[in-house]
C-alpha cells in the first residue's frame, strides 16, 4: 500500500476526537502523533480520514510481524472460540507451558531454562529483580545511564531520563547503582558501590529509549565477568531489542555472552498484552511459591498470538530480514549526510537504527529540529517516533514485513523533501 495523504494533518476526523479526549482521557497520558488509526496492516496505518502512512513506529517496536497478520488474527481466533481467561494463578492450562518451553529452549542460554509470564515491560524486569534477589539474597540493583526499563516505582529508579518519566514522581528506590553506558568500554574501578551487595545486573544489548547506542562486545563480556566474579545475576533486558529486531532472535546471539535472564515483551505476542522472564532454572525457581505471578500474566489468548508471532519469525526469516532492513536504512541516510549537515550519523543494531539530528553550527543535540522533522514526516506520510537522553534521535522501529518498495517510497519521496527544506531544518 502507498502513502496517500487526503487532508490536512491531522484531518477533520481526527480533530474531532483529539476534543472528545480532551474531556474523557487523562492529561497525562500523551499520543505522539494527532492522527486516529481506523486500520492497520502490514506495514500501513489508516486513520479515520482515510490517509494512508507507513508505520516506522510499530507500536514502540510491538508490531515486528506486522499489522493484522493472518496468522497472529487466526490464532487469536481458534483460542476465543475456546476460552479467553480461566488466569494460570487459578486454573491453568497447556498454552503456558507450550510457550515457556518454546522460548525457553529458544533464549541463547546453555543451561536448562524456565519461563514465567506477566503483562508489560515493566513487570517483566521488576519480576526479573525479585527472581535475582530471591536467588542471592542481596538488594543492590546495577543500571546504566542511558537506561529506560519502565514506569513502575521500581523501574523508574532505575530509568535514566527524568522528563517524562520521573518528573513529579520521587523519591525513588535507594538501592539503585549506575554506570555509564558501555557504548565503547566499562570502567570496572573505582567503583562507588559494593559488588557483593548487587543482587542483579539489567542492561540493554541496544539501549533504546536512550538513544538506540550498542552496547560494544568487549564491554559485554567484562561485564559477564564481573557479574561472575561477584555472582551478579546479569538479566538482559531486551523487551525492545527482542523477537528479531536486530537481526538475530535475541540481540545477546550477537555478543557471545551468556546472560543469567532475559526479559522480554514488545513484539512477543504482535500486539497484545505480554511479556516474560526467561533464564537459568536454579534462578528462575529461587523465588518461593505465589511470589511471582499476576491475575493476566499468560494469558491464553496472548500466549496463542505469542507462539504464532515464533512461528512467523522462523518461517519468514524476519531477523534476517531485520538485518537487510537496517542495511538499507543506512545506506539511504548515509546517503543524504551531505545535503544534510543536521544529521549526525546513524547507530544501531538490524532493524533498529537511529538517527542522530544535530545543531550544524555546533554538534550539539537539537531537539526542538528533529521535532520538525518529525511534523514534517508525519504530514508527508511517515509515522515515526524519536529517543534519547536528549530527545535527538529519530528511530527506526517499523514492522519486519515491509517491503523494499515502501522503505524506498519512504527515502525517495519523504526524507528528499527533507532535504529541501533548508531554513526549515
Amino acid at each position: 500500500m502507498q502513502i496517500k495523504i487526503k487532508t490536512d494533518i491531522p484531518g477533520p476526523n481526527s480533530i474531532k476526537l483529539s476534543r472528545d479526549r480532551s474531556k474523557n482521557v487523562a492529561n497525562g497520558h500523551g499520543s505522539v502523533c494527532g492522527v486516529y488509526i481506523d486500520k492497520a496492516e502490514g506495514s500501513n496505518l489508516v486513520d479515520v480520514d482515510g490517509n494512508v502512512f507507513i508505520d516506522y513506529a510499530g507500536g514502540i517496536g510491538t508490531m515486528n510481524v506486522g499489522h493484522s497478520h493472518p496468522r497472529v488474527i487466526e490464532a487469536v481466533e481458534k483460542q476465543i472460540k475456546k476460552f479467553i481467561h480461566p488466569c494460570f494463578t487459578v486454573a491453568p492450562y497447556e498454552l503456558y507451558n507450550t510457550l515457556a518451553k518454546r522460548l525457553s529452549d529458544l533464549v541463547p542460554i546453555s543451561e536448562d531454562c524456565k519461563a514465567a509470564f506477566f503483562n508489560s515491560g515493566a513487570e517483566a524486569v521488576e519480576n526479573a529483580i525479585k527472581i535475582s534477589k530471591s536467588y542471592n539474597r542481596r538488594n543492590g540493583i546495577l543500571v546504566f545511564s542511558h537506561a529506560y526499563h519502565g514506569r513502575t516505582q521500581m523501574t523508574m529508579s532505575m530509568t535514566y531520563k527524568v522528563d517524562p518519566y520521573k518528573k513529579g514522581f520521587g523519591p525513588f528506590l535507594s538501592n539503585i547503582h549506575r554506570l555509564e553506558f558501555p557504548e565503547h568500554s566499562i570502567d570496572l574501578s573505582g567503583l562507588e558501590f559494593d559488588p557483593q551487595k548487587i543482587a542483579c545486573m539489567v542492561i540493554e544489548p541496544v539501549a533504546g529509549e536512550g538513544g538506540f547506542i550498542p552496547v560494544s562486545k568487549e564491554a559485554m563480556t567484562s561485564l559477564r565477568s564481573f557479574c561472575d566474579k561477584y555472582s551478579i545475576v546479569m538479566v538482559a533486558d531486551e523487551v525492545q531489542t527482542g523477537f528479531g529486531r536486530t537481526g538475530t532472535l535475541f540481540a545477546m546471539e550477537q555478543f557471545g555472552v551468556e546472560p543469567d535472564l532475559f526479559t522480554l515483551a514488545k513484539s512477543i505476542a504482535g500486539g497484545l498484552p505480554l511479556s516474560g522472564v526467561v533464564g537459568k532454572s536454579k534462578i528462575m525457581d529461587a523465588a518461593h511459591v505465589g511470589g511471582i505471578g499476576g491475575t493476566y500474566g499468560g494469558n491464553p489468548v496472548a500466549c496463542a498470538s505469542a507462539l504464532a508471532v515464533l512461528d512467523i519469525m522462523e518461517e519468514e526469516e524476519l531477523p534476517k530480514r531485520a538485518s537487510e532492513i537496517g542495511n538499507i536504512v543506512c545506506k539511504k541516510v548515509e546517503g543524504i549526510m551531505d545535503q544534510c549537515p543536521w544529521i549526525g550519523g546513524v547507530r544501531g543494531m538490524g532493524a533498529m537504527q537511529g538517527i542522530i539530528i544535530i545543531d550544524p553550527e555546533n554538534g550539539a543535540a537539537d531537539k526542538k529540529r528533529t521535532m520538525r522533522i518529525h511534523q514534517h514526516a508525519l504530514e508527508n506520510g511517515l509515522i515515526m517516533i524519536t529517543a534519547g537522553t536528549d530527545g535527538n534521535i529519530i528511530r527506526t522501529l517499523m514492522p519486519l514485513i515491509i517491503t523494499d518498495d515502501e522503505l524506498n517510497e519512504i527515502y525517495k519521496a519523504k526524507i528528499t523533501k527533507i532535504t529541501d527544506f533548508g531554513a526549515f531544518c
